[in-house]
């Protein structure tokens, strides 16, 4: 899999057409490997391609049913703020791995943004797994989604930082 491992490297440079000009080339003869499904989304979801990486994600679930493929799914569609999507992505990682605070967490923010009352029950989940890590991931969220979000009005970061602060 040296391919694999070369790609890999490409996306920690963030070169990120030369590493899919290689996957592209390395699926060809691979088309049954998840591994590179998954990697190819990834690579989409940095060049800000987000039908390609959809279609990348679902190849790799429908050959290996991993939680982290469905998590990966779950980020695209939340990036894009595609919750009732991204919701159905997290529940199915969890399906696979339920003590995943990363995956509790993120379903916790969708549910935050859809204002349903479910996301107390999974950051409750996310901090009774990991609570440094899901800390930290809440700070990384309020810093990325809010804090400069344009798109939301004040009133909407007001209630949601509300929401999060009661967690």
């Amino acid at each position: 899999m040296a391919e694999f491992d070369e790609a890999k490297e490409l996306l920690s440079q963030q070169k990120y057409k030369e590493a899919a000009m290689l996957l592209d080339r390395s699926i060809g003869d691979n088309r049954s490997n998840d591994e590179f499904w998954y990697l190819r989304g990834i690579v989409s979801l940095k060049l800000r391609n987000y039908e390609a990486a959809q279609e990348c994600f679902d190849r790799a679930i429908m050959t290996g049913k991993k939680a982290k493929y469905y998590q990966i799914k779950g980020m695209a569609y939340f990036e894009l703020f595609e919750m009732d999507e991204a919701v159905d992505a997290f529940l199915s990682a969890l399906e696979l791995e339920p003590n995943d605070a990363s995956t509790n967490f993120f379903l916790s923010m969708s549910y935050i943004l859809l204002d349903d009352p479910r996301a107390d029950t999974y950051i409750k989940k996310a901090y009774a797994v990991d609570a440094k890590r899901t800390k930290q991931l809440l700070l990384n969220f309020y810093t990325l989604f809010l804090k400069n979000d344009r798109k939301m009005s004040q009133a909407q970061k007001a209630k949601i930082e509300g929401k999060i602060h009661e967690m």
